[in-house]
């Protein structure tokens, strides 16, 4: 029977236990609170038999949930205030685990974020097959697109294009090709696409790019690069709902009404940027009038200020549900500059370490999470919280350490 240290130091333990927590994420909550606390657990036992050596990037998400904590003095609803420190608590539980746990080897990192690869690559498969079913039954194609494809788990296209997009970054430029991880590289490509979010398809096809450009040798950057170009023109010449998605906001949105307008009716034909670009307008008028600039409303307590601004200009109550949708703004308007500027601390300390060390990774999780920050309050969901954490911790906890000895690769 192997010995308790074994068990508690090896790298193993942490593949199985991360990825599982990776693969649990577009399951309900539970799955991954729970694979969380088993995480932060073992890491604590493990501090038996190894020497404590963290990197300090992972010390910011525990500052920023510091500052959190700290607008319970400023904010006028500490029930709703308190609830959302519940939500965010991650913030600490996350970081504090990788940061008691052993050092991991980039050979465990990428081991990990194989896995949760072919993990997406099963859900895609799943998501496919039962919009294939539900096409037989009732011939509607927009089962196969966007938040529709996702429906049977109730999950946000937006989200899951995110883990697919670093997935697919993580296999074209990280992971040895061999016939699974192509396999696993089309499929997550083709699921991607028919989840149709227009700024997560944009930036990876930016990333890949660049990444291609800079990684490969030139006959492959020629093959890839034509690839690329034959699919993008297939996109804008034949008749697909991704093509429609894009020709939408082109001829829909209306900017200067959205922003100049005093009133709109229930049925206003709102677009996905204009939305957006309406709820920027009334974080502005909001943070003015209530003199909300430095400090904010304090943690999830931004949300009755929304809806009265709704109200005010009249949209439909579907609405009232809404938050910024926006993570700068979102953290701005409800922790201040401060939460601000917390927000580019953490993106800032992964572009500086891709310009230190010029891996790809951590270029592609500065990139999604930077792009994907203008369209989603990604860190105040949960399942947006939990997967930037995992990942932001992993890349920095397996960067080699001084001072800290490897456990043995087959432990």
């Amino acid at each position: 029977m192997p010995h308790a240290n074994n068990i508690f130091t090896a790298q193993k333990t942490y593949v199985i236990i991360i990825a599982a927590l990776l693969l649990v994420l577009p399951l309900l909550y539970g799955f991954s609170t729970g694979i969380m606390i088993v995480l932060l657990a073992v890491s604590i036992v493990s501090l038996r038999y190894h020497k404590l050596v963290f990197p300090k990037a992972v010390v910011l998400p525990m500052l920023f949930y510091g500052l959190m904590m700290l607008s319970l003095l400023w904010t006028d609803d500490t029930g709703a205030s308190s609830r959302g420190l519940e939500r965010q608590l991650a913030l600490i539980m996350i970081p504090f685990s990788f940061m008691l746990m052993p050092s991991l080897t980039e050979k465990t990192r990428n081991t990990i974020l194989f896995w949760f690869s072919a993990g997406m690559a099963l859900f895609a498969l799943l998501f496919i097959g039962l919009a294939t079913l539900k096409f037989t039954q009732d011939g509607n194609t927009s089962v196969f697109f966007y938040h529709e494809l996702v429906a049977p788990l109730d999950l946000n296209a937006i989200y899951i294009s995110v883990f697919v997009s670093i997935c697919l970054l993580f296999l074209l430029f990280k992971q040895k090709k061999t016939p699974i991880s192509i396999a696993v590289l089309a499929i997550l490509a083709v699921f991607l696409l028919l989840m149709s979010s227009k700024s997560i398809m944009v930036a990876t096809g930016l990333l890949g790019l660049f990444g291609i450009f800079r990684t490969f040798k030139r006959t492959t950057v020629l093959k890839l690069t034509a690839l690329l170009g034959i699919g993008i023109v297939l996109l804008l010449v034949t008749s697909n709902p991704v093509r429609d998605r894009f020709q939408r906001e082109l001829t829909v949105s209306n900017v200067k009404e959205v922003m100049e307008s005093d009133r709109f009716n229930k049925v206003y034909d709102w677009t996905g940027t204009t939305l957006r670009l309406f709820q920027a307008r009334i974080f502005s008028e909001m943070i003015q009038e209530d003199n909300a600039v430095l400090l904010g409303y304090g943690i999830n307590n931004s949300q009755k200020r929304i809806v009265e601004k709704q109200k005010e200009y009249n949209l439909w109550q579907g609405y009232y549900t809404y938050n910024f949708h926006n993570q700068y703004i979102q953290s701005f308007a409800e922790l201040g500059l401060f939460g601000l500027l917390f927000l580019f601390l953490l993106l800032g300390a992964l572009l500086r370490q891709y310009i230190l060390g010029k891996d790809m990774l951590f270029l592609s999780l500065f990139f999604i999470m930077f792009v994907v920050f203008f369209t989603e309050s990604y860190l105040w969901r949960q399942r947006g919280l939990y997967h930037f954490l995992v990942l932001y911790c992993l890349l920095f906890k397996a960067l080699p350490q001084k001072n800290e000895p490897i456990t043995n690769e087959t432990n």
